[in-house]
């Protein structure tokens, strides 16, 4: 990260996941994760934010919530270049995320800019008129490591 003071995630951020089947070998590539968004569970009182059935003939079905987990999740901060950050947590049942496409995050910069930065492509730059220097983060990568409570 070069003059960034800070990477967060945008209020209504969508994730887009691919997902596997925890005990099989199918994917799902390409799904959208709208925290906002509440779905039923068959048989439960309970909701998630996504949920599917790997086949018609499945008893249960898999979902996903996504959770800020205290004292965990954050936002990255200046510090943190060069460091796995956990911004969000993703409570998983019969399913497990197995990649993360980036999209867009605000990124503050040490002359405190705030921009719209899309990760897509795992990197980003633009320039920061107050601070009158170049502003971005480059080699961005995401993983999944499993927290428990």
């Amino acid at each position: 990260m070069e003059n960034v003071e800070s990477v967060s995630l945008p209020p209504g951020t969508h994730f887009v996941l691919d997902v596997k089947n925890s005990v099989g070998e199918d994917v799902r590539e390409g799904v959208v994760i709208d925290p906002a968004e509440q779905h039923d569970l068959d048989g439960s009182r309970g909701t998630a934010n996504f949920v599917l059935k790997w086949d018609r003939s499945a008893k249960h079905q898999a979902y996903l919530n996504v959770e800020a987990v205290k004292g965990v999740t954050r936002d990255i901060t200046a510090d943190d270049a060069n460091k796995f950050v956990p911004m969000m947590g993703f409570e998983c049942r019969g399913l497990e995320p197995v990649a993360f496409k980036p999209d867009v995050f605000i990124v503050k910069s040490k002359g405190g800019q705030t921009f719209e930065a899309d990760l897509s492509e795992g990197e980003w730059a633009d320039f920061d008129e107050k601070l009158g220097e170049s502003v971005s983060i480059m080699g961005i990568s995401a993983e999944f490591r499993t927290h428990k409570r």
